[in-house]
């Protein structure tokens, strides 16, 4: 639906609004928050903890709006996150908040302009982001339902 059909927005236009609307917030505070650790990297590398978080609630609502591509993103966003807070050097943590620019900026853009095609530059900046974060020691390990399902059993 476009705001010019005149037609009136189904629920799941009013939930994807609403999404993009969070989105706005989140996207806002991360790069405030991304402003704070430029002005002392060191001392405040712990802020990515925040960045992490942000990320981790854009990828839910991604993940319930059918966002796969964007989920992934902000995965690999909040894994680099992870990563900046125990950065040793200032060209790891410079690292990890040019690589979160890019993340929050192309999170934000996919989000808005979801209708569009924009296959090749995702994966030039998920193959950019993969290889920050494997330089990093790579991302956590990951656990699917069935793994948890099976430690759930093992335990009861």
């Amino acid at each position: 639906m476009t705001p010019d059909s005149g037609s009136k927005p189904t629920a799941s236009d009013l939930q994807i609004q609403q999404f993009v609307d969070e989105l706005s917030g989140f996207a806002a505070s991360a790069q405030q928050t991304l402003g704070v650790i430029e002005l002392d990297m060191e001392a405040n590398k712990s802020k990515f903890e925040v960045f992490a978080t942000m990320m981790l609630t854009i990828r839910g609502t991604s993940d319930q709006l059918g966002f796969q591509h964007v989920s992934q993103i902000a995965r690999l966003g909040e894994e680099i996150a992870i990563k900046g807070v125990s950065a040793e050097t200032r060209p790891q943590i410079r690292k990890c908040v040019g690589s979160l620019w890019d993340v929050i900026t192309t999170v934000k853009h996919l989000i808005v302009h979801r209708e569009g095609e924009t296959g090749e530059e995702q994966k030039i900046l998920i193959n950019r982001l993969e290889y920050t974060l494997n330089a990093f020691g790579g991302a956590r390990p990951t656990f699917d339902q069935d793994e948890i399902s099976k430690l759930i059993e093992e335990q009861g």
